[in-house]
């Protein structure tokens, strides 16, 4: 199979802020060399901080939000309205989230903001009047939702749990996840963590998916100690998962 030169590209991993970008070549001719790439719907930069991607979602749920809002003005039903929502909006704010879940606050507001302006619209269609002075949590609560923030922290704590038990077959991510916590001095009574924690020299990498997990699912289990996530059955795990997420929002 030969390869398309004009569909190859070559992007470098790093924070470094000089990096030795050496030239590849395909049959003799330079590949171009880009900062961010796109791959499986996901928008990949040179530092794997995934803005480019959560800023493009952003609009790109405004433009469909704008298109829902249109087409359900004649729609009486709100159950009919929230699947389409659903269906159209929501998963594509949530595609492949446990991947680029950010945890700087003006992205995670970019992305809310896309839901808050549904709720707001929802209530409105509900109640006979735009809420113009209610706060968003009030919203969630009346029109029974979860922020995006927490669906999004619930669904990487469930994925790393379908991982240690197997439901997801992936034995590198296994490998990588299921490191057990042995402390140098046991003491009676003390509690220690499950899952031991990569260690962590910048923010950015203790806020990266699988530290950033570990961290959540410790602080689920020291939480509950009646939790047993290999034993339990799953739809007790989505349960605890989600008020842990709640409560922690």
């Amino acid at each position: 199979m030969e390869f398309n030169k004009s569909k190859c590209y070559v992007m470098s991993f790093g924070r470094m802020r000089h990096p030795v970008n050496f030239p590849y070549k395909l049959n003799g001719d330079a590949i171009t060399r880009t900062d961010s790439m796109k791959d499986l719907g996901v928008t990949f930069d040179r530092k794997l901080t995934f803005h480019d991607h959560t800023t493009s979602t952003a609009k790109e749920s405004f433009r469909r939000l704008g298109f829902v809002l249109r087409n359900c003005r004649d729609f009486h039903n709100p159950h009919v309205i929230k699947l389409v929502f659903g269906a159209l909006v929501r998963s594509k704010l949530e595609s492949s989230a446990c991947v680029w879940n950010p945890f700087e606050k003006q992205y995670v507001l970019a992305l809310e903001k896309v839901q808050k302006a549904f709720l707001r619209y929802l209530y409105k269609h509900l109640y006979g009047f735009y809420p113009y002075l209610y706060p968003t949590k009030f919203l969630l609560g009346c029109l029974n939702f979860n922020s995006l923030e927490v669906r999004r922290s619930c669904d990487q704590m469930t994925v790393v749990i379908k991982i240690l038990r197997g439901i997801i077959d992936d034995p590198d991510l296994h490998n990588e996840i299921l490191k057990l916590f042995v402390p140098d001095n046991y003491c009676r009574g003390r509690k220690h963590r499950l899952l031991a924690v990569p260690p962590s020299r910048t923010i950015a990498h203790s806020k990266s998916p699988i530290p950033r997990t570990l961290a959540a699912i410790n602080a689920l289990l020291n939480s509950n100690a009646g939790i047993d996530m290999f034993a339990d059955e799953w739809k007790t795990i989505m349960v605890e998962c989600l008020n842990f997420c709640e409560k922690d929002a």
